[in-house]
C-alpha cells in the first residue's frame, strides 16, 4: 500500500518527536505504596491469644518506594466556570495537569498503586489511566494529574 509519507520523512518525524521530548522534559518523582514489613516476632505466645501476642507499631516496618522520571508537563490553565445552584455563585473547576512520559515511566504507574506524584514543590494524584500518544514510530502515554489539596 502506498503511503503518503516517505520512510526519510517518518523517520525525521519520529527523530522530531523524540527532541521535542528530551527538550521540554522535566523530572518528576512517583511514589508507589510503601512495603509493610513484619518484623522478627520474639514473643513466646500464639499471635492473637494474649497481650504479647498482638502486633504493635514498632514490629511493623514501612519501607517507602519512589522512582525519578521525565516527563514533558502542562499545565491546564484553561478554567471553566461551573454554576453552582446552591450557593448562585460561579466556581472554578480545578486545574488539571496534562503528564506525558514514555513507557517505562507509564509501566512503573500503571504497576500497582501510585500514591501521588511529585514536581514543582507539589503533589499530584493520577486521575486517568495512561492513553497511548503515537508518533509515528514513536508512543508515548499521556496521564490526566490534578494537584493533592
Amino acid at each position: 500500500m502506498a503511503s503518503f509519507i516517505s520512510a526519510n520523512d517518518e523517520a525525521w518525524f519520529s527523530e522530531s518527536a523524540t527532541q521535542w521530548f528530551d527538550t521540554f522534559k522535566r523530572l518528576i518523582t512517583v511514589h508507589k505504596e510503601p512495603i509493610k514489613k513484619i518484623k522478627n516476632n520474639t514473643n513466646t505466645q500464639l499471635f492473637g491469644y494474649g497481650q504479647n501476642g498482638q502486633a504493635t507499631s514498632q514490629q511493623v516496618e514501612y519501607i517507602p518506594r519512589s522512582q525519578d522520571f521525565y516527563a514533558v508537563l502542562k499545565y491546564n490553565n484553561n478554567q471553566d466556570l461551573n454554576l453552582i445552584a446552591d450557593i448562585n455563585a460561579y466556581v472554578a473547576s480545578q486545574n488539571y495537569v496534562t503528564m506525558i512520559v514514555d513507557s517505562i515511566a507509564r509501566d512503573y504507574i500503571s504497576k500497582e498503586k501510585t500514591e501521588k506524584i511529585v514536581f514543582d514543590g507539589k503533589s499530584f494524584n493520577v486521575i486517568s489511566s495512561g492513553t497511548v500518544k503515537y508518533y509515528f514510530t514513536k508512543q508515548y502515554y499521556e496521564f490526566i494529574i490534578k494537584e493533592i489539596t
